[in-house]
């Protein structure tokens, strides 16, 4: 089974909306999705999250800082995800995996699009709150 750890990414440009991008032949193909995937076995995870955003994006994250965590039933495994926050990124973003996200585009963080990851819906939530952990047994109960 592969490693059940990700990390994913609020990144803000100057209006203070947030990069999304619409999934395509992975899981819940169709939802908008945060800029990250899974972690590496024994690779740190600050390194994991600069690596996929920049994989994916092309952005390069400067002082990204740990938001929160989430854990999410995803019927055979439980995920957890990392949740970090970036206000401050170098470049602009540009669509580097064409087979896994049609196009990256900004968002109102109180405005996201219904059709979001569950988790990552959650993500949202938990950076404009106070809470750090969501517990997510069901995702269907969010849909």
């Amino acid at each position: 089974m592969p490693q059940a750890i990700g990390v994913c990414a609020l990144i803000f440009n100057l209006k203070g909306e947030i990069l999304l991008g619409k999934r395509k032949n992975s899981y819940m193909a169709g939802f908008y999705g945060l800029p990250g995937r899974r972690v590496e076995l024994n690779e740190p995870l600050q390194t994991a999250l600069e690596r996929e955003v920049q994989e994916e994006t092309s952005l390069k994250l400067v002082n990204a800082t740990y938001t929160g965590v989430i854990r999410e039933n995803q019927n055979e495994y439980d995920f957890i995800h990392f949740i970090y926050a970036a206000k401050n990124v170098h470049g602009e973003h540009r669509l580097l995996e064409p087979e896994k996200c049609d196009a990256w585009q900004w968002f109102d963080i109180k405005k996201i699009p219904d059709l979001t990851l569950p988790a990552h819906k959650a993500a949202v939530e938990i950076y404009l709150s106070e809470i750090t952990l969501r517990d997510m047994t069901n995702y269907r109960d969010v849909l």
